[in-house]
């Protein structure tokens, strides 16, 4: 995930900040940063199992991220409650218990790590509440003159208190295949593995029997990137027309029926800022600019070894959400839908090779083919022509049961 990537990204700039001689980057990283903790912590105002993500930091030619196993996790409140947390799969944790975070009380982070390491953070307070006024999308233009779909968000706190707000986004989309083979048919081609059919093997292809609906499926994505606004310097603290999604009009994601879930975070002033110098951070084209500020300090800290850097930040925000739905034709009313999300060109079958077959009502008995891509017009009648798995099957890319909250 993209927040990862960028702590691998401030390792880089804290290894270059100061430093006018060669050196060997790799071994000066691996040497200083190869075990500092990253702790993503937000709880929030919402009754649910609240989550702490753990992990360790990586080099930008590493994959990604290590994720801290059996970690001891717990959060304090004011009033003497422990919430113990508990890992659900490597690096994430979450409460055992359901709670909510609430007003006036104090909260505070403890961490001990498989390796005798033990953390801890700031005391924290919730943040004001202010809840989203209106998300909504326009047909728009961005900053580039591209065209497209802007999804806006405002809000208003009359007391004036909350001032710095973060976002964060789900988005869900239809996925139509276009090349889905008619119901009647019993069989249909995969490229790749039958077993993995996002693994692509090369030629080969594979003749199963079909088990389910591959037509419409759906798909969700989080938000990475970080998107914040503050109204500090404002008259009134009032966001306005705040986008914080734009979708140009060949995206596919947008071909059929779109709903973005976004949530908006009231965030501490410390908490802000940290967001704000991360998301600089991510942003820079150039790992030597005059911006570097050296190591990122948040609110969080080792207990063990002061000497220890550790990366994260643990908040305690309130938070609101809104969920918006669209479909293409309601903005680009009669225009051609995007192109699809890879080239659905068809393949011929153009040589047998030794192997079981399969028979197929009107056309030859095809076994494993290699084929590769053609041309030239359509085989002959009487043949199958072939496409890529996710123009025939939208499972490779979507789930096929639309989830709990759409509506059409």
């Amino acid at each position: 995930m993209r927040r990862f990537k960028t702590y691998g990204f401030i390792l880089i700039l804290m290894a270059l900040y100061g430093c006018v001689e060669e050196i060997d980057l790799r071994t000066e990283i691996q040497e200083e940063y190869e075990s500092a903790l990253v702790i993503e912590a937000t709880l929030t105002n919402e009754m649910k199992n609240q989550v702490i993500l753990l992990s360790r930091v990586y080099l930008l030619e590493e994959e990604g991220p290590s994720p801290e196993f059996n970690a001891q996790v717990r959060v304090l409140d004011g009033n003497g409650n422990s919430y113990q947390f508990q890992q659900v799969f490597p690096g994430r944790y979450e409460s055992e218990s359901i709670f909510a975070a609430q007003p006036n009380t104090v909260y505070e982070l403890e961490i001990n790590t498989s390796d005798g390491g033990s953390y801890g953070s700031s005391m924290e307070e919730l943040t004001n509440e202010t809840q989203i006024n209106d998300l909504y999308v326009e047909r728009d233009f961005n900053e580039n003159n591209e065209e497209g779909v802007s999804i806006y968000v405002d809000s208003f706190d009359p007391t004036g208190n909350s001032l710095f707000y973060r976002y964060t986004y789900e988005e869900t989309f239809k996925i139509i295949a276009p090349d889905y083979s008619p119901e009647d048919m019993e069989y249909e081609y995969i490229y790749g593995n039958p077993d993995n059919p996002t693994e692509i093997t090369g030629v080969l292809y594979f003749l199963v029997q079909k088990e389910e609906q591959q037509q419409i499926c759906f798909a969700t994505v989080a938000s990475e990137d970080i998107i914040i606004s503050s109204t500090n310097d404002l008259n009134e603290d009032s966001i306005n027309r705040f986008r914080v999604r734009f979708l140009g009009r060949d995206n596919p994601i947008i071909s059929h029926r779109y709903s973005i879930l976004v949530k908006q975070y009231v965030q501490s002033p410390e908490a802000f800022e940290y967001y704000k110098t991360l998301k600089e951070f991510s942003d820079s084209d150039n790992l030597l600019s005059q911006s570097q500020p050296g190591f990122l300090n948040g609110n969080v800290f080792s207990e063990s070894d002061q000497e220890e850097k550790v990366i994260g930040f643990f908040q305690v925000s309130s938070v609101d959400e809104k969920r918006v739905y669209f479909n293409y034709a309601d903005l680009f009313p009669g225009d051609v839908l995007p192109p699809y999300f890879q080239s659905c060109v068809p393949f011929a079958p153009l040589e047998s090779r030794p192997g079981p077959t399969f028979p197929l009502a009107n056309a030859l008995d095809l076994g494993n083919k290699y084929l590769e891509p053609n041309e030239d017009p359509l085989p002959d009648e009487g043949s199958y022509y072939l496409v890529a798995p996710t123009c025939g099957n939208c499972t490779v890319i979507g789930n096929n049961f639309p989830p709990d909250f759409w509506e059409e």
